[in-house]
């Protein structure tokens, strides 16, 4: 099984540096209370986590977190959307000419599952939350669904397939995200078997292709 080991890696590294995102660079404290929440949470979990319990991991003042961020549901949102964004360029960085189509999408869903795997116990609580009771993350989700759906759908355009059915391309989308819950839920503290995920990734996008196919 390839396993992501829970050993420090590059690519964790990567992920753990580039919580901050755009605002590294300019806003080292916003970057500190992301990277403390962001081990918090994966510690704890979002409801057993307080706002004193992030401040004592980033090691900052309750002046100054409520001077970044509004409470701990904006530091929740601002942490999936970074998640988001580093999946989405995941996957576009996959696109190479020299490749085919299925070589492409093979590393793509590879790479989706790698930043997965490396946000460790953070990304079952993502992944979880956004789908609880009154979640905090429900127009972030619907927003992430969304761009999901079109990348899929413009891959499949491009591939020279026919436009898929929307309702379809949700079903997909959907499958593979639940693919991820199970993954985070069997292996919480990261280190997902990721060509068992993979290959079920890779069933499910087949069905885009059979779409394509007239029926007998």
């Amino acid at each position: 099984m390839d396993h992501v080991r829970k050993t420090p890696t590059p690519e964790a590294d990567a992920a753990h540096a580039d919580v901050g995102g755009a605002d590294a660079p300019s806003d080292p404290v916003r970057t500190r209370i992301l990277r403390g929440a962001a081990g918090v949470f994966g510690e704890r979990g979002y409801g057993a986590t307080s706002v004193e319990a992030i401040l004592e991991a980033a090691h900052v003042s309750r002046r100054t977190f409520y001077r970044t961020f509004r409470s701990k549901e904006d530091v929740l949102r601002t942490l999936f959307d970074r998640s988001v964004q580093r999946l989405v360029r995941a996957v576009r960085e996959q696109a190479d000419p020299e490749k085919s189509h299925y070589e492409q999408v093979v590393a793509s869903v590879e790479a989706y599952l790698k930043v997965h795997a490396n946000a460790g116990p953070l990304a079952r609580v993502l992944l979880l939350e956004q789908f609880s009771p009154e979640s905090p993350l429900v127009a972030q989700r619907n927003r992430a669904l969304s761009t999901f759906s079109k990348l899929l759908t413009t891959a499949a355009e491009g591939a020279g397939q026919k436009t898929p059915d929307p309702v379809l391309v949700a079903a997909v989308v959907a499958g593979i995200n639940q693919v991820c819950v199970q993954m985070a839920t069997q292996y919480p503290q990261g280190d997902w078997d990721i060509q068992r995920a993979k290959r079920a990734i890779l069933r499910i996008l087949s069905a885009l292709e059979e779409a394509d196919t007239p029926e007998s």
